[in-house]
């Protein structure tokens, strides 16, 4: 490399490297401005503080991009038929953390009415569950539970039926100041075949009705794992400057995967239930089964 080739080569590095300032720069006067949006239109004390103390933290450093991502989501869905008040079921692959957060931070602003939980705290799902959710025609009888065994080189499902299992789902509306675990969702991988699954149930029973917006977290190439409160910040936001106010249905695996201290399960048992490890939740067929109900309420869907 000669003399005028090595200050090319300088001369671009250094303007790569100030694009770069520029683009974080960028980034954080947006993040700054989402958590003030959050802030003038927040109306509980506890989520305050919970903004205020992580405000400077790296917890909402993933918020802007799912700002963007969850808005370009919601912008489309405004062009449909839908009403102004609307359920949003969020797929994506999930766990669950030792650290706890009230629950109440993942209902931020007014906008989210609700957010329903499905899976047992502990518990894996299928993506029977997925579709079940997403339609609205799974309910808590419908539920089915395996053991997953490692039997040599083979996996078994042993079903088995938890006991004295709520007959509800969870709803953290309910759950008010309680503490929850910290819930981490990642993407969804196209070659999965989570999203394929529910795809062809979709072709097979039908797609969800009006009302009902499935949004996948799909991202290609992208496999970093945040926060679901940060997930539920962006969408609250997005959610002000839309028409929508929405309840809101988690599809995810809520199994334990804490690299020390588990979580407590007499605690987790209290508000609501806690399976044991390397338990499956799926949803029994007969849920899917399109009753003469069901076709009377397609006629004005």
């Amino acid at each position: 490399m000669d003399k005028e080739e090595l200050e090319l080569f300088l001369a671009l590095r250094a303007m790569a490297f100030l694009e770069a300032l520029e683009m974080q720069a960028e980034m954080l006067e947006m993040l700054k401005r989402l958590i003030n949006l959050a802030t003038e239109n927040c109306k509980d004390e506890t989520v305050l503080q919970w903004l205020r103390e992580n405000s400077e933290s790296g917890t909402f450093r993933k918020l802007s991009d799912m700002f963007d991502f969850l808005k370009s989501k919601i912008d489309e869905e405004e062009k449909k038929n839908h009403s102004d008040t609307v359920d949003i079921i969020f797929v994506a692959y999930g766990s669950i953390r030792d650290s706890m957060i009230p629950a109440k931070c993942l209902l931020p602003l007014p906008t989210i009415t609700d957010l329903v939980l499905y899976s047992p705290w502990n518990c894996a799902t299928t993506p029977d569950v997925t579709y079940g959710i997403a339609t609205g025609k799974m309910r808590p009888q419908h539920r089915v539970f395996y053991s997953r065994k490692e039997k040599g080189d083979k996996i078994s499902l042993d079903k088995y039926q938890p006991l004295n299992l709520p007959k509800y789902w969870n709803s953290l509306k309910k759950a008010g100041g309680r503490k929850i675990p910290n819930i981490i969702v990642s993407p969804l991988q196209e070659d999965d075949g989570v999203w394929e699954r529910f795809k062809s149930l979709s072709t097979k029973y039908g797609p969800p009705g009006r009302n009902r917006i499935v949004i996948p977290f799909i991202l290609p190439g992208e496999r970093e794992s945040v926060p679901f409160s940060v997930v539920c910040l962006a969408l609250s936001l997005v959610l002000l400057s839309s028409r929508f106010k929405a309840t809101v249905h988690l599809d995810t695996c809520l199994s334990d995967a804490s690299t020390g201290q588990k979580s407590d399960r007499k605690y987790l048992q209290e508000q609501y239930y806690c399976t044991e490890d390397n338990t499956v939740m799926t949803c029994s067929p007969d849920a899917f089964d399109v009753s003469w109900l069901d076709r009377f309420k397609s006629l004005f869907s």
